[in-house]
């Protein structure tokens, strides 16, 4: 079952194109590392699949129900119901600050879902102890390390119950200790067939832990196929000298 189709999908900037028809599907339980260049619209692509940024044309599908067709939005309503299967985690962790770690994880639940306090909190916690954070639940974020952080933000994105995750580059403000650390907790939920999207420089990674690999340049994705295809036999010299510079 295809839980995200995109279809033909453009963006641009002041007339400047970052998306020029941009065209993948996401299976069941598969995780796509999306690799590439800086600006080749990798993280505009992730904003446009969770509506965070609006699209100038295309087609994006969400378990088959439609968030944009052939250019055409679908109401607020039903784009909310949509956005609702999936989580985001980004770059930046996007924690508030004045919260403890527990209320960071339990406010979107009880706000979004009329969900108890009490049902909230034992849920944060299991993922807490999930993500390696178990004894941190009255920290607040300046209290933590940044791989920590990220750790607590993926825990945030999984109280909501989300059908599938989208990772913007969520290793890319840590050094290489605190990234491992990360990098080991989405590499469990890959082995749990949690869909994924990981937008990533961490080519390791998506090595080792993605289905299937999205190598993206100039603005569309310019090649995909297994970890073994594109690093090993790629056909674009793009992704060879790409790769070679990276590792």
């Amino acid at each position: 079952m295809s839980m995200i189709t995109v279809s033909d999908l453009r963006k641009s900037f002041a007339g400047e194109p970052v998306l020029d028809g941009v065209t993948f599907f996401v299976e069941k339980g598969e995780t796509v590392a999306v690799i590439g260049p800086s600006g080749a619209g990798k993280s505009t692509m992730l904003r446009c699949l969770i509506d965070l940024e609006t699209a100038d044309g295309g087609s994006i599908r969400i378990e088959d129900r439609p968030l944009l067709e052939d250019g055409r939005y679908a109401g607020e309503k039903e784009r909310r119901k949509v956005c609702a299967k999936m989580g985001m985690v980004f770059q930046n962790f996007n924690l508030f600050p004045h919260m403890t770690v527990l209320r960071n994880l339990t406010l979107p639940p009880v706000n979004a879902k009329r969900c108890s306090r009490a049902e909230a909190e034992e849920k944060a916690r299991g993922l807490l102890k999930k993500v390696g954070l178990e004894g941190k639940e009255n920290a607040r974020p300046s209290e933590l390390s940044g791989g920590q952080k990220q750790r607590v933000a993926i825990a945030r994105a999984l109280m909501m119950e989300p059908d599938m995750l989208l990772f913007d580059e969520p290793t890319s403000a840590l050094d290489p200790q605190l990234t491992g650390e990360v990098l080991a907790v989405i590499r469990e939920l890959a082995r749990e067939k949690m869909t994924m999207i990981v937008v990533t420089h961490e080519m390791g990674f998506a090595r080792e832990a993605a289905d299937k690999v999205l190598f993206m340049g100039d603005h569309v994705i310019i090649e995909e196929g297994t970890p073994e295809e594109i690093f090993e036999r790629p056909k674009d010299p793009r992704i060879t000298e790409f790769v070679s510079k990276i590792l």
